[in-house]
């Protein structure tokens, strides 16, 4: 409901009438209808986006240091986080999802990501399968090694030693 102060023309409207929207500036619109198509495709973006902003927040300030020493500026150390996470056309993410699936020891992220609270992110309407918590420590940890920020615990993928060090990684990680 559109209110005013003074004649209904005046430029003190705000609110709608009918279809036309009238803000405090003195403009007025027509009234649309937010579309939000939730297509596979959306769906799948969205869970990519969420996995990636689900690790960021699991970084912890030592993690997120180490970071800042390599994004440029350094007060964008998240967003160079999530665009080397994701990489060009979901390279990254992909291929560390599928070295995930094949020849990594998936009990001991799984079981390092639970004890930190990970939890599966799956968005409904998405066609991609779920993401598993150790899946995410996982690629977290593939794109932190990457980055070339704790060298010394190895490659998260063990280059054909399933068992690498997944409890490092863990505290690494969150500290």
């Amino acid at each position: 409901m559109a209110k005013t102060r003074g004649p209904l023309f005046s430029l003190e409207v705000s609110g709608s009438f009918g279809p036309i929207v009238y803000d405090k500036r003195g403009f007025a619109r027509m009234k649309t209808n937010a579309e939000d198509p939730q297509t596979p495709q959306q769906g799948n973006q969205r869970q990519i986006m969420s996995t990636a902003q689900r690790c960021v927040k699991l970084c912890g300030p030592n993690t997120r240091e180490q970071l800042k020493l390599v994004a440029r500026p350094r007060s964008q150390w998240h967003i160079n986080l999530v665009k080397n996470f994701i990489g060009n056309d979901r390279s990254h993410y992909q291929e560390n999802l599928e070295v995930y699936g094949n020849g990594v020891d998936q009990a001991a992220w799984e079981t390092a990501a639970e004890e930190i609270g990970m939890e599966t992110v799956q968005i409904d309407y998405a066609e991609a399968e779920p993401v598993s918590p150790g899946a995410q420590l996982f690629m977290l940890a593939a794109t932190l090694y990457d980055f070339d920020i704790y060298p010394e615990l190895g490659n998260p993928a063990g280059n054909g030693n399933p068992t690498s060090d997944v409890e490092g990684w863990k505290q690494s990680i969150i500290s």
